[in-house]
């Protein structure tokens, strides 16, 4: 049992500690990554509690079985209940000082998603206590739920640089992304692996390599273009305001360039 458990948490310290590495900068605090990875476990809390309400409700809508029931558990309930409430977690850090890089963002995302992870990971090894458990978990679960920390992230690093340059359109739609792009890639990878097909179950896999890839490519991306949130620290008694820079286009070296785009949009 002690090397089940291990093995739970082993995939969350490897990937954590691969992401810190990119963070070359300005590391963050130890406290501060402990505090986000404890409010990651902590989001499972309510997190289940949202998805057993809305179960009860789905069931007494359209059964406890079939496509539909699926496709409202797996798509829409329990992916979203859980990116939002890691979300609402990595919002406890958008007036922190330490957050004054735009890389930032892919930390604290990643952090509280690992913490989540690993809370997760624990629980299910715990109930089935099997080896085959804890691999299947290790390298498709977990990277799963780090994939999707790393893109909330992103957005949020960016949506917070935009906000403080003061271009709220810009702000206001990394937002969203940061909690749509997680639901879908995590909607898609439930829903293909709660199908119970080979096929799918296939696809689920191979989903879950390709956006791995995708955001373990944009965590090299981001670290490579990363910037400061404030351009320059303003003298005592400056509004802050007056020592900001115009607030940059997504392409533009001072924020990383948003996943899916082409190398030539990324120069």
């Amino acid at each position: 049992m002690q090397i089940l458990l291990f093995l739970a948490v082993l995939p969350s310290i490897l990937l954590a500690y691969r992401v810190l590495t990119y963070d070359r900068i300005e590391k963050e605090p130890a406290g501060l990554l402990a505090k986000l990875f404890g409010l990651g476990m902590l989001s499972c809390v309510p997190a289940s509690i949202i998805e057993a309400i809305g179960e009860i409700g789905i069931v007494s809508i359209v059964g406890d079985s079939g496509l539909l029931f699926s496709a409202l558990t797996y798509l829409i309930l329990v992916p979203l209940a859980e990116e939002s409430c890691k979300y609402f977690m990595l919002r406890t850090t958008h007036d922190n000082p330490e957050f004054n890089y735009t890389f930032d963002g892919i930390v604290y995302g990643t952090m509280v998603a690992l913490g989540f992870a690993t809370l997760e990971n624990v629980l299910y090894i715990a109930g089935y206590q099997t080896l085959a458990t804890a691999i299947m978990r290790g390298i498709l679960s977990v990277p799963l739920h780090c994939a999707c920390g790393i893109f909330m992230g992103y957005y949020y690093g960016v949506a917070r640089g935009q906000e403080v340059r003061g271009s709220a359109e810009e702000a206001a739609r990394a937002r969203r992304l940061a909690l749509i792009v997680p639901w879908v890639i995590h909607g898609l990878y439930d829903f293909s692996l709660d199908m119970e097909s080979l096929p799918l179950f296939i696809f689920g896999i191979l989903l879950t390599a390709v956006f791995f890839w995708i955001a373990a490519r944009q965590v090299h991306i981001a670290s490579a273009n990363d910037a400061p949130i404030m351009v320059s620290l303003p003298e005592r008694g400056t509004p802050i305001m007056s020592e900001m820079s115009p607030a940059p286009k997504w392409s533009n070296k001072g924020t990383p360039p948003p996943p899916f785009n082409s190398d030539k949009q990324q120069k």
